[in-house]
């Protein structure tokens, strides 16, 4: 990777890494800002998917763009208008008015794809994992960073981080400005353009396609049931830590710095060492087994050991889940669909950000804070009971070979039957 690549490569990782650092810092506090605002956990949660279905609508459509109009011009608005919806937030006077700053957030924050094509566009196909590797890096760091940040800001003021993270979103925004240079040339070849725009559309276009394959099939449908249950955890935790040990935004802001460090150690280097080991879909299903024991013991925590016990068991299982499905998805695909495949993935894991929330708010104000954990834990369990039977059948690329000579064909048509 040569200098030219590395400038820009390395400024869009900073980039990123400060955006989550502004994302981060808000999140462990807005439940409690919506309280004051008179929101139930039923609001809470739609607070949470109005962000989520608003991302998920316009991250393909900026993404677009940034192929018509360029990458920075795209990003550069995007923060401008991630500034606009944090200020909006800080002096929201109803929960209407939070909701709708929210909705704007989720639009401001689409930029995540654009970002992913400056590095598509600067690396070769030889450095581009490691290229993705680096904006990977700079969530996790993000994520880590942000909480924390926000923990020691909290006491100051209850509206200060979201001034902050306004600071922080414009302070992005004259970075991108002054030193991201234009990596793809504009052009004005819409074609395409319908499919971008419609992520519903292509998203059931692509599934309809996956159907044929069960193995993707289930593989995606655990994705999906482990995105909705560790997003309605993220969203209801607060909740639940308020109401079985009287913490505030403070506290709070600390335990999701906790969740962040233990993930990124799974992530940055734990998992790479397991996979030498066993088989990137064993250490799959048991991070699925993790996760859910460590769900279930949350919803029963009250004393803070068995709290950071179960918390800690549920970082470590998502930090073994989340990479390791990616990479199982890849394995099953056809080389030349593997785009598609992963996109589809993702397109349902952001379903999963819609419904998550929802559905754990939902539950929250029927019953108790606890039952949204159980709830998800169980959903946990059953995604693992769906993906157990195809484990046999997932091959790395390079048994391809051996597989073939015991079986007489390539895996790609044995996992059609």
């Amino acid at each position: 990777m040569d200098k030219k690549q590395r400038s820009p490569l390395l400024l869009m990782a900073l980039t990123i890494l400060i955006d989550f650092t502004g994302f981060g810092l808000i999140i462990p506090l807005l439940p409690f800002w919506a309280e004051r605002l008179g929101a139930n956990p039923l609001g809470i949660g739609t607070l949470i998917t109005i962000y989520a279905l608003a991302q998920f609508i316009f991250t393909p459509l900026l993404g677009s763009l940034s192929d018509r109009y360029g990458r920075r011009p795209i990003i550069l608005w995007s923060l401008l208008i991630e500034a606009l919806s944090l200020v909006l937030t800080a002096v929201s006077g109803s929960f209407a008015m939070l909701l709708l700053a929210r909705a704007i957030g989720g639009l401001g924050a689409s930029n995540i794809g654009s970002a992913q094509a400056v590095v598509s566009d600067v690396t070769s196909n030889s450095n581009r994992a490691k290229g993705m590797g680096y904006i990977g890096a700079a969530i996790g760091a993000g994520f880590v960073l942000g909480p924390a940040l926000g923990g020691l800001l909290t006491p100051i003021g209850p509206t200060l981080p979201f001034w902050v993270a306004a600071g922080i979103a414009l302070l992005n925004a004259c970075l991108v400005f002054f030193l991201l240079p234009e990596t793809h040339r504009p052009h004005t070849n819409n074609t395409g353009a319908n499919n971008h725009n419609q992520p519903i559309n292509t998203l059931l276009h692509n599934f309809r396609h996956a159907a044929h394959m069960p193995v993707i099939l289930r593989l995606i449908l655990v994705n999906l049931i482990y995105t909705v249950a560790f997003a309605g955890m993220e969203t209801i935790f607060p909740l639940f830590s308020q109401k079985t040990f009287g913490w505030g935004a403070t506290q709070n802001a600390y335990m999701f710095t906790y969740i962040g460090f233990i993930v990124i150690l799974m992530q940055g280097g734990i998992v790479r060492q397991l996979v030498k080991h066993w088989r990137e879909q064993t250490i799959m299903w048991i991070g699925l087994l993790i996760l859910a024991l460590g769900l279930i013991t949350l919803a029963f925590s009250s004393h803070f050991a068995l709290l950071l016990i179960s918390i800690g068991l549920i970082s470590v299982g998502d930090g073994a889940v989340s990479p390791t499905i990616s990479t199982t998805l890849s394995f099953v695909s056809a080389a030349d669909a593997q785009g598609e495949t992963l996109g589809l993935a993702q397109g349902f894991a952001g379903l999963g950000r819609i419904i998550g929330p929802a559905l754990a708010g939902s539950v929250d104000t029927l019953s108790n804070p606890s039952m949204p954990l159980l709830i998800s834990g169980i959903l946990v369990i059953l995604s693992a009971l769906i993906v157990f039977p195809v484990l046999s059948k997932i091959h790395r690329p390079d048994d391809s070979k051996q597989h073939t000579k015991h079986t007489g064909q390539p895996f790609a048509l044995e996992q059609s039957k």
